[in-house]
C-alpha cells in the first residue's frame, strides 16, 4: 500500500524532530504537524487506523518540539 510507504518515509524523515526542533521555524513545525494529521486521517479513512500509530507518536513529538521552540523564542526575546 503506497500510503503505508508514505507514512513510513514521513516518520523516518521527521522522527528525530526533538533533536532538530531548533533548526525549524514554527511555521515548519506547524506544517509537519498538519501533514501528520492529513496522513493519519487518510489512513483511518482507508480503514488502516491501527497502522498509523507511528504518526500518533510523531504528532506528540511535534507538539513537544513546538513547546520547546516557543520557550526558546521566549528566552531569546529576553525579559521585558
Amino acid at each position: 500500500m503506497a500510503l503505508l510507504a508514505e507514512i513510513a518515509a514521513f516518520v523516518r524523515e521527521h522522527g528525530d524532530i526533538l533533536a532538530r526542533y531548533h533548526l525549524h521555524s514554527m511555521e515548519d513545525l506547524n506544517r509537519i504537524e498538519q501533514e501528520c494529521w492529513r496522513l493519519h486521517d487518510e489512513a483511518c479513512s482507508r480503514g488502516a487506523c491501527g497502522t498509523a500509530g507511528e504518526l500518533v507518536e510523531l504528532e506528540y513529538l511535534v507538539g513537544r518540539a513546538k513547546e520547546m521552540k516557543a520557550k526558546r523564542m521566549e528566552g531569546e526575546r529576553g525579559p521585558g
